[in-house]
């Protein structure tokens, strides 16, 4: 290989290495924003005028809004406790408690963020609409086919996540102080 060659394949390998790094930073809200709290995900700064740049491109990018830090708080979740990844031809338990929070809502999304096309056309709940139990936890099963009680389908996308938002919630401050017993559990019960 003569020097000319070697230099325009050393360029199109760091031009394709840092479109990719760019990519993946941007990717779930930028990657130093992001806080792991059990199976959840929480970036608290995103909304905030202390957002970092990789969060705000990441906002830029999706075009999403997010939620003020005072507004309330948006934890996502591609995998359950056991640190697999979410399956639609599986059946998860999602329950029984959230941190304190005047309203949350819980959804199932594809792997962009957007809400699963389903015939029940069932995207999510509301905290004011769920069943609850008589001790007052909640169960929520996730899962392809219909489930008794709380059900939410996941058929559509190979992979989902579930996406958990508490507004007016006194955390939203201090989400890293959350402790993941907090946060609701995602077990998964049966896969084919």
């Amino acid at each position: 290989m003569n020097a000319l060659t070697k230099t325009l394949a050393a360029l199109a390998a760091g031009l394709a290495l840092g479109l990719w790094s760019a990519g993946a930073s941007l990717t779930d809200g930028g990657i130093f924003a992001v806080k792991k709290i059990g199976a959840w995900s929480v970036a608290p700064q995103v909304g905030t005028p202390e957002a970092d740049p990789y969060a705000r491109a990441s906002l830029e990018r999706s075009g999403e809004i997010p939620l003020a830090l005072g507004e309330g708080l948006q934890f996502i979740a591609r995998a359950d406790d056991s640190g697999a990844a979410l399956d639609s031809t599986c059946l998860y338990q999602i329950g029984s408690r959230t941190p304190p929070a005047r309203y949350w809502t819980l959804s199932v999304t594809d792997g962009e963020g957007f809400p699963l096309d389903n015939p029940a056309q069932r995207f999510g709940f509301r905290s004011s609409e769920i069943l609850w139990a008589a001790n007052g936890d909640f169960h929520i099963a996730v899962a392809a086919s219909a489930q008794p009680g709380n059900w939410l389908p996941s058929r559509g996308a190979q992979q989902f996540a579930l996406v958990l938002r508490l507004y007016d919630s006194p955390v939203s401050a201090t989400a890293g102080g959350i402790e993941p017993s907090a946060l609701p559990t995602i077990v998964r019960t049966a896969c084919p």
